[in-house]
């Protein structure tokens, strides 16, 4: 979607507009940024154009992530593992009660996760946008980390737990790595902030970023949708509601891997 600026740097064309405001600034500075205004709002608030074989990352991801944070939810009533923010407030609890357990728990939760993260951005290579064999492995090692995961949470919860959160930093690394920090799976206050931006810039007739849009919509329904499902899911068969879990997180990486193989021929 292209959006419409009043100054035309490429044929030396400046609208009587743009005229008005360079003459009213005294500062070089300004001046620049004056012109250069239409191209910043264009790059701050449009997204590149997703290409298709990621949008099967936006559907199968956050299911993937909603799904195991509702078993990590049932089974310890916890903060969950697919996102920080909310372990992070258990970390400030234990710290202000001094409960070493929920302050053991929440490190242990967010060590995991990072260091998941971290390994995501060590192993994965290639450009941006592009499907590779890396983040087939770092996918795989999503499914082999919750497959491990799925007897551990019955045994050990609190390990099972930690194995959860390895896996959802792996996930979350890959899809940032890749995408440019663009996609995220693993939580929604982003996509949720950028639909509040988004329904604020079309009530003051503003530039409305709909591919920004699309993907947030796409993001929330498939975590959702996990979440529910995880649950009915872990009712009837407990942890091993993880090994589903697995197995969507094995067909993103069997996607990208048929992705990578399409555009090598």
């Amino acid at each position: 979607m292209a959006v419409s600026v009043d100054v035309g740097l490429g044929n030396g064309i400046i609208s009587p507009a743009v005229r008005a405001r360079l003459g009213k600034s005294a500062f070089p500075a300004r001046r620049w940024f004056i012109l250069l205004e239409p191209y910043l709002v264009t790059y701050y608030t449009m997204i590149p154009p997703f290409p298709r074989w990621i949008w099967w990352w936006a559907i199968l991801l956050p299911a993937v992530a909603g799904s195991v944070n509702a078993a990590a939810l049932l089974s310890l009533s916890h903060g969950g593992v697919t996102h920080l923010t909310g372990i992070s407030t258990e970390a400030g609890i234990g710290l202000g009660s001094t409960n070493v357990a929920l302050l053991a728990h929440a490190a242990g939760v967010v060590a995991l996760f990072t260091g998941g993260c971290a390994v995501s951005a060590w192993v994965a290579r290639g450009p941006r946008w592009m499907p590779s064999l890396s983040a087939t492995l770092l996918l795989l090692l999503v499914s082999g980390l919750l497959v491990l995961a799925s007897p551990t949470l019955d045994t050990t919860p609190w390990l099972g737990i930690m194995i959860c959160a390895a896996a959802m930093g792996v996930q979350n690394g890959t899809t940032s790595v890749v995408s440019g920090a663009v996609l995220r799976t693993s939580h929604l206050t982003g996509m949720f902030t950028d639909l509040g931006i988004a329904l604020g810039q079309r009530a003051r007739s503003g530039v409305v970023d709909y591919r920004r849009v699309a993907i947030c919509i796409v993001v929330i329904v498939s975590f959702v949708f996990g979440a529910t499902l995880g649950t009915i899911v872990f009712d009837r068969w407990q942890a091993r509601s993880l090994l589903g879990s697995a197995v969507l997180a094995s067909a993103a990486a069997a996607w990208t891997l048929l992705s990578y193989v399409r555009q090598r021929n």
